[in-house]
Protein backbone atom coordinates (compact mmCIF):
# COMPACT_ATOMS: atom_id res chain seq x y z
CA UNK A 1 0.00 0.00 0.00
CA UNK A 2 2.78 2.92 -1.27
CA UNK A 3 6.29 2.78 -0.73
CA UNK A 4 9.25 2.76 -3.05
CA UNK A 5 7.98 6.49 -4.66
CA UNK A 6 4.77 4.52 -5.56
CA UNK A 7 1.64 6.49 -4.71
CA UNK A 8 -0.36 4.64 -1.88
CA UNK A 9 -3.15 2.19 -2.57
CA UNK A 10 -6.44 2.05 -0.40
CA UNK A 11 -8.36 -0.95 -0.37
CA UNK A 12 -11.83 -1.06 -0.57
CA UNK A 13 -13.42 -4.37 -0.01
CA UNK A 14 -17.27 -5.10 0.26
CA UNK A 15 -18.02 -6.60 3.62
CA UNK A 16 -20.90 -8.26 5.18
CA UNK A 17 -21.32 -10.70 8.19
CA UNK A 18 -20.95 -13.71 6.17
CA UNK A 19 -18.03 -12.47 4.26
CA UNK A 20 -16.64 -10.45 6.96
CA UNK A 21 -13.78 -12.60 7.56
CA UNK A 22 -12.35 -13.00 4.35
CA UNK A 23 -12.65 -9.26 4.10
CA UNK A 24 -10.69 -8.68 6.56
CA UNK A 25 -8.28 -11.19 5.53
CA UNK A 26 -7.92 -9.04 2.11
CA UNK A 27 -7.02 -5.95 4.18
CA UNK A 28 -4.54 -7.44 6.52
CA UNK A 29 -2.86 -9.08 3.40
CA UNK A 30 -1.79 -6.17 2.11
CA UNK A 31 0.11 -4.94 5.01
CA UNK A 32 3.16 -5.57 3.98
CA UNK A 33 5.44 -5.87 6.98
CA UNK A 34 9.20 -4.75 7.56
CA UNK A 35 11.25 -7.16 9.57
CA UNK A 36 9.45 -9.32 12.62
CA UNK A 37 5.70 -10.43 12.90
CA UNK A 38 4.66 -8.38 16.01
CA UNK A 39 4.22 -9.86 19.37
CA UNK A 40 2.49 -6.87 20.91
CA UNK A 41 -0.59 -5.16 18.95
CA UNK A 42 -2.63 -2.52 19.62
CA UNK A 43 -6.01 -1.56 17.98
CA UNK A 44 -7.50 1.97 18.42
CA UNK A 45 -11.31 1.13 18.65
CA UNK A 46 -13.81 4.25 18.12
CA UNK A 47 -16.31 4.33 21.03
CA UNK A 48 -17.23 8.75 20.93
CA UNK A 49 -20.50 8.48 23.17
CA UNK A 50 -22.92 5.66 24.83
CA UNK A 51 -24.19 4.41 20.98
CA UNK A 52 -25.05 1.09 20.00
CA UNK A 53 -23.58 -0.71 16.87
CA UNK A 54 -26.38 -0.34 14.82
CA UNK A 55 -26.62 3.59 15.11
CA UNK A 56 -23.48 3.58 13.10
CA UNK A 57 -21.48 5.64 15.55
CA UNK A 58 -19.14 3.31 17.49
CA UNK A 59 -17.33 0.38 16.27
CA UNK A 60 -19.19 -2.85 15.89
CA UNK A 61 -18.23 -5.85 18.46
CA UNK A 62 -18.90 -8.33 15.53
CA UNK A 63 -16.46 -6.83 13.37
CA UNK A 64 -14.03 -6.09 15.68
CA UNK A 65 -14.30 -9.92 17.11
CA UNK A 66 -13.40 -11.15 13.34
CA UNK A 67 -10.38 -8.78 12.61
CA UNK A 68 -9.11 -9.99 16.15
CA UNK A 69 -9.40 -13.47 14.87
CA UNK A 70 -8.21 -12.45 11.41
CA UNK A 71 -5.09 -11.14 13.42
CA UNK A 72 -4.62 -14.16 15.61
CA UNK A 73 -4.80 -16.11 12.16
CA UNK A 74 -1.83 -14.28 10.48
CA UNK A 75 0.31 -13.27 13.97
CA UNK A 76 0.50 -16.77 15.53
CA UNK A 77 1.15 -16.10 19.73
CA UNK A 78 0.30 -12.40 19.13
CA UNK A 79 -0.70 -10.22 22.25
CA UNK A 80 -3.83 -7.86 21.73
CA UNK A 81 -4.48 -5.09 23.31
CA UNK A 82 -7.81 -2.51 22.80
CA UNK A 83 -7.87 0.85 23.39
CA UNK A 84 -9.97 3.94 23.89
CA UNK A 85 -9.59 6.96 25.73
CA UNK A 86 -11.66 8.83 28.44
CA UNK A 87 -13.44 11.96 26.82
CA UNK A 88 -15.69 15.16 27.70
CA UNK A 89 -18.91 13.41 28.50
CA UNK A 90 -17.75 9.49 28.66
CA UNK A 91 -15.09 7.39 30.18
CA UNK A 92 -13.27 4.45 28.14
CA UNK A 93 -13.97 1.20 31.00
CA UNK A 94 -17.70 2.03 31.33
CA UNK A 95 -18.45 2.41 27.72
CA UNK A 96 -17.06 -1.10 26.64
CA UNK A 97 -19.30 -2.34 29.63
CA UNK A 98 -21.93 -0.52 28.41
CA UNK A 99 -21.51 -1.45 24.51
CA UNK A 100 -21.16 -5.54 25.31
CA UNK A 101 -17.44 -5.64 24.66
CA UNK A 102 -16.26 -6.87 28.16
CA UNK A 103 -17.50 -10.69 26.63
CA UNK A 104 -15.58 -10.18 23.12
CA UNK A 105 -12.85 -9.33 25.52
CA UNK A 106 -12.67 -12.11 27.33
CA UNK A 107 -13.71 -14.88 24.47
CA UNK A 108 -10.55 -13.80 22.35
CA UNK A 109 -8.07 -13.32 25.18
CA UNK A 110 -7.39 -9.90 24.72
CA UNK A 111 -6.38 -6.99 26.99
CA UNK A 112 -8.53 -3.51 27.47
CA UNK A 113 -6.81 -0.68 28.02
CA UNK A 114 -7.95 3.15 28.69
CA UNK A 115 -5.24 5.10 27.30
CA UNK A 116 -5.39 7.60 30.69
CA UNK A 117 -3.73 4.86 32.53
CA UNK A 118 -1.11 3.82 30.34
CA UNK A 119 1.19 6.58 31.38
CA UNK A 120 2.41 9.62 29.02
CA UNK A 121 5.83 10.33 26.85
CA UNK A 122 6.76 13.83 24.89
CA UNK A 123 6.71 13.77 21.62
CA UNK A 124 7.77 16.81 19.74
CA UNK A 125 5.63 18.54 17.01
CA UNK A 126 7.58 19.32 13.78
CA UNK A 127 5.99 22.97 12.44
CA UNK A 128 3.08 22.54 14.86
CA UNK A 129 0.17 24.74 14.20
CA UNK A 130 -1.02 24.45 17.33
CA UNK A 131 1.11 22.14 19.73
CA UNK A 132 4.80 22.37 19.68
CA UNK A 133 4.98 19.05 21.89
CA UNK A 134 2.45 16.58 22.78
CA UNK A 135 1.72 14.25 25.52
CA UNK A 136 0.75 10.77 23.70
CA UNK A 137 -0.09 7.50 25.61
CA UNK A 138 2.94 5.34 26.52
CA UNK A 139 1.03 2.47 25.02
CA UNK A 140 2.11 3.15 21.55
CA UNK A 141 5.55 2.37 22.93
CA UNK A 142 4.40 -0.73 23.99
CA UNK A 143 3.76 -2.79 21.51
CA UNK A 144 5.52 -3.73 18.14
CA UNK A 145 2.43 -2.48 15.94
CA UNK A 146 -1.15 -0.62 16.02
CA UNK A 147 -4.29 -0.48 13.71
CA UNK A 148 -6.14 2.25 14.17
CA UNK A 149 -9.71 0.79 13.66
CA UNK A 150 -12.13 3.56 12.99
CA UNK A 151 -15.69 4.16 11.42
CA UNK A 152 -16.96 5.27 7.95
CA UNK A 153 -18.78 8.61 9.15
CA UNK A 154 -20.18 12.01 8.61
CA UNK A 155 -18.87 14.72 11.38
CA UNK A 156 -20.58 17.80 11.88
CA UNK A 157 -17.46 19.76 12.30
CA UNK A 158 -15.17 18.45 10.52
CA UNK A 159 -17.33 17.03 7.72
CA UNK A 160 -15.85 13.42 7.84
CA UNK A 161 -15.02 11.21 10.34
CA UNK A 162 -12.35 8.61 9.53
CA UNK A 163 -8.89 7.81 10.74
CA UNK A 164 -7.15 10.91 10.83
CA UNK A 165 -9.94 11.75 13.27
CA UNK A 166 -9.89 9.07 15.35
CA UNK A 167 -6.38 9.92 16.52
CA UNK A 168 -7.94 12.67 18.30
CA UNK A 169 -8.81 10.22 21.29
CA UNK A 170 -5.06 9.96 21.72
CA UNK A 171 -5.31 13.44 23.73
CA UNK A 172 -4.01 13.66 26.93
CA UNK A 173 -6.58 15.89 28.00
CA UNK A 174 -10.36 14.46 28.77
CA UNK A 175 -11.84 17.57 27.84
CA UNK A 176 -11.55 17.61 23.84
CA UNK A 177 -14.37 19.83 22.82
CA UNK A 178 -12.33 22.58 23.78
CA UNK A 179 -10.24 21.98 20.57
CA UNK A 180 -12.92 22.16 18.56
CA UNK A 181 -12.73 25.58 17.84
CA UNK A 182 -9.29 24.84 16.17
CA UNK A 183 -9.93 21.33 15.30
CA UNK A 184 -8.35 20.80 11.37
CA UNK A 185 -5.13 22.10 13.10
CA UNK A 186 -4.99 20.13 15.72
CA UNK A 187 -5.79 17.43 14.02
CA UNK A 188 -2.96 17.88 11.48
CA UNK A 189 -0.54 18.48 14.65
CA UNK A 190 -1.59 14.57 16.14
CA UNK A 191 -1.24 12.93 12.59
CA UNK A 192 2.37 14.44 12.66
CA UNK A 193 3.76 12.22 15.80
CA UNK A 194 1.21 9.39 15.96
CA UNK A 195 0.76 7.12 12.75
CA UNK A 196 -1.12 3.64 12.89
CA UNK A 197 0.92 0.48 11.22
CA UNK A 198 -2.01 -0.01 9.45
CA UNK A 199 -5.68 1.75 9.05
CA UNK A 200 -9.09 -0.02 8.56
CA UNK A 201 -12.12 1.88 8.47
CA UNK A 202 -15.52 -0.02 9.31
CA UNK A 203 -18.24 1.09 6.88
CA UNK A 204 -20.86 -2.64 6.91
CA UNK A 205 -23.14 0.57 8.90
CA UNK A 206 -21.65 4.10 8.88
CA UNK A 207 -23.72 7.11 9.50
CA UNK A 208 -24.67 10.38 7.49
CA UNK A 209 -25.95 13.33 8.18
CA UNK A 210 -25.13 14.91 11.93
CA UNK A 211 -22.56 12.72 12.70
CA UNK A 212 -20.27 11.30 14.55
CA UNK A 213 -22.61 10.76 17.04
CA UNK A 214 -26.42 11.34 16.10
CA UNK A 215 -26.35 10.73 12.55
CA UNK A 216 -28.33 8.47 10.37
CA UNK A 217 -26.83 4.74 10.26
CA UNK A 218 -26.28 4.05 6.84
CA UNK A 219 -25.53 0.65 5.70
CA UNK A 220 -22.74 0.75 3.50
CA UNK A 221 -21.19 -2.32 3.34
CA UNK A 222 -17.82 -1.67 3.07
CA UNK A 223 -14.09 -2.23 4.53
CA UNK A 224 -11.74 0.44 4.10
CA UNK A 225 -7.91 -0.26 4.20
CA UNK A 226 -4.14 1.03 4.06
CA UNK A 227 -0.94 2.44 5.39
CA UNK A 228 -1.41 5.80 4.86
CA UNK A 229 -4.23 7.35 6.66
CA UNK A 230 -4.11 10.70 4.79
CA UNK A 231 -4.99 8.32 1.40
CA UNK A 232 -7.67 6.08 3.67
CA UNK A 233 -9.48 8.99 4.89
CA UNK A 234 -9.80 10.51 1.45
CA UNK A 235 -10.86 7.81 -0.25
CA UNK A 236 -13.24 7.45 3.01
CA UNK A 237 -14.73 11.10 1.78
CA UNK A 238 -15.13 10.44 -1.58
CA UNK A 239 -17.54 7.68 -0.86
CA UNK A 240 -19.08 9.47 1.69
CA UNK A 241 -20.37 12.47 -1.32
CA UNK A 242 -16.86 14.75 -0.31
CA UNK A 243 -14.69 16.15 -2.56
CA UNK A 244 -11.08 15.23 -0.11
CA UNK A 245 -9.51 18.75 -1.11
CA UNK A 246 -12.53 20.08 0.65
CA UNK A 247 -12.44 18.56 3.80
CA UNK A 248 -9.99 21.32 5.28
CA UNK A 249 -8.42 18.65 7.45
CA UNK A 250 -7.56 15.89 5.00
CA UNK A 251 -6.36 18.67 2.17
CA UNK A 252 -4.01 20.12 5.33
CA UNK A 253 -2.69 16.71 6.19
CA UNK A 254 -1.55 16.16 2.88
CA UNK A 255 0.17 19.18 2.56
CA UNK A 256 1.77 18.20 6.02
Amino acid sequence: MGGNGMPPVVKVVPVTPSTATAAYRSVLHSWRMSGSSPKKLGIKINLCDYRMPESGATTDPMMLGVLISVIKERFAGVDIFVWENDATSVEAHSLVACLGFLPLFEKHGVKFQSLSETGWVVRTVPAGKVFGELEVPAALEQVDAWINFSKLKTNGITKTTGCLKNNFAFLKTKKKSVFHGDMDKVLVDINKVIRADLNIVDGYIGMEGSGPAFGIPKKCGLLIGGTDPVAVDACCARIMGFWPRFVPYIRSAERA
